[in-house]
């Protein structure tokens, strides 16, 4: 899956989008299950670094789905995700019709 996803991202014109990122922000800071979340700009990636009240395996992929069912481009979106110890990493990438669209990694612990 995650040459998949490489390939999918080396297909797009990977942008930033600043309204994107707050309304990503938002629905995180809504989420009951959410005590802080950081998010910071590596080149073109964002890296959203979610902590979370009681931190879960299945809590963190509710969470993770209902961002990305918010925030996700209507054209297109992936995403992978691998467990590493105490938290949850998810590589998410979504897409406009035009091909240009936003990648981020996902951490939540």
């Amino acid at each position: 899956m995650f040459r998949v996803l490489n390939e999918y991202i080396g297909r797009l014109t990977l942008q930033l989008d600043d309204d994107l990122i707050h309304k990503v922000e938002e629905v995180i800071m809504e989420d009951e299950s959410t005590k802080t979340v950081t998010i910071n700009v590596s080149f073109n990636k964002y890296i959203v670094d979610v902590r979370m009240k009681d931190f879960s395996v299945d809590e963190a992929d509710r969470a993770f789905r209902d961002m990305a069912e918010e925030v996700a481009y209507p054209y297109s979106h992936i995403s992978v995700r691998y467990n590493e110890s105490s938290r949850v990493k998810y590589r998410f990438a979504t897409c406009k019709e035009d091909k240009t669209g936003i990648y981020m990694d996902v951490v939540y612990s």
